[in-house]
């Protein structure tokens, strides 16, 4: 992907065609892709913590494969997470439910019902795993009511299938 993002190679702190001004206090990435991430790792490396580099709608959690593994720890453990509002990955062990963070609060679990605001089914300071989903989900307890309002609302939406 180097050579596609028309970069030889040849200097390791190059940015390639792309270079930030001089001084540039901070970048702003808007939904990067793998070539992208190549740009942006020769960025961070040349420029340091001189600057903010901040990744929106970065989908880091769908990358397959990163460059190397210097890219992988610098996306992975040196940038955070600051915000996320997503169906939950794990919709297997944990349907209906939401993920939500706003840095720095905690990880939050949510189980959307069919009627009403998302209900927090679980609270964490780090990323829910498929396992903390399960576990999260299983030990959900809805109430009579809101079954019932389910029910009747499943009902009336198969009348129109």
């Amino acid at each position: 992907l180097a050579a596609e993002v028309e970069d030889d190679g040849s200097s390791p702190s190059s940015s390639g065609p792309f270079k930030l001004p001089e001084g540039c206090e901070v970048a702003l990435f808007v939904s990067p892709g793998p070539r992208e991430y190549i740009i942006i790792e020769r960025i961070c490396n040349e420029v340091g913590m001189g600057t903010l580099v901040i990744l929106l709608n970065s989908r880091l959690d769908k990358m397959e494969k990163f460059a190397s593994p210097a890219a992988e720890e610098l996306f992975t453990e040196e940038f955070e997470n600051i915000f996320h509002l997503a169906a939950s990955p794990y919709q297997k062990v944990s349907p209906n439910c939401l993920v939500y963070h706003a840095f720095p609060n905690d990880w939050i679990l949510a189980r959307k019902p069919k009627v009403g605001a998302p209900k927090t089914i679980a609270r964490q300071q780090s990323k829910f795993t498929e396992e903390e989903c399960r576990v999260a989900y299983e030990s959900l307890e809805i109430g009579d009511v809101e079954k019932g309002v389910e029910n009747a609302l499943e009902n009336v939406a198969n009348w129109f299938k």
